[in-house]
């Protein structure tokens, strides 16, 4: 009898191992796949303290080239270059002078929208731009820099000249000699033989009664 329980539990036995084998027999088998990803090479940077190693690709904090300085600002001109007293051609809020010859008149004024500008009492030369000025009394020709233009003007007033400052009644403010430069809220005139110019942080002109210029 104990020998047939024996018998029974074994075939029971062996029927589970063989369902366990059949069981792995069926699922299915996963067989991993070496990797294709090669490393970066990489490099490293000398005299680093401790050493900077750089894997392509990757940025280095400070390895980059630093890009070329911009080129200088013209900016505005500095007090420096004066060679006057500014208080000497003021007028109120405004400044005004005069060539030495009186014939170009120039002011830097406080409002706009004129800003900086000079007119001829007489012109020998008519700017092709203004075909409708002459050098009649109603018709000068003047030219002025505001906001970073410059342009020419046919005035029939007398936008650009001073007050009498000599005790007579010619208007154009104090003389401005050949040679001498003022300098004021970021402009500078400078008086030559060969006429007035003014710049403003590079954007002026220059005028005299035989030529008109404006950059």
């Amino acid at each position: 009898m104990r020998s047939a329980v024996v018998v029974a539990a074994l075939a029971v036995m062996a029927g589970g191992l063989a369902a366990c084998a059949g069981d792995r027999e069926q699922a299915p088998t996963t067989v991993a796949q070496p990797s294709t990803t090669v490393a970066s090479p990489t490099s490293v940077l000398p005299g680093g303290d401790p050493p900077v190693i750089v894997i392509p690709g990757v940025r280095v904090p400070g390895s980059a080239t630093a890009p070329a300085p911009a080129a200088p600002d013209p900016g505005l001109p500095s007090r420096d270059d004066a060679t006057v007293d500014a208080r000497d051609y003021q007028q109120r809020e405004s400044f005004y002078f005069q060539s030495p010859t009186g014939n170009i008149m120039c002011g830097i004024l406080a409002d706009a929208p004129f800003g900086v500008g000079c007119q001829l009492a007489h012109a020998n030369v008519i700017p092709p731009q203004l075909p409708n000025c002459s050098d009649a009394p109603d018709r000068k020709v003047a030219v002025h820099t505001v906001g970073g233009k410059s342009e020419f003007l046919c005035t029939s007033q007398g936008i650009f000249v001073g007050e009498p400052v000599d005790g007579t009644t010619k208007g154009g403010g104090a003389t401005l000699n050949y040679g001498d430069t003022l300098v004021v809220r970021g402009v500078a005139c400078t008086s030559t033989e060969q006429g007035i110019r003014c710049d403003a942080a590079g954007h002026g002109f220059t005028i005299s009664a035989d030529a008109q210029t404006l950059f």
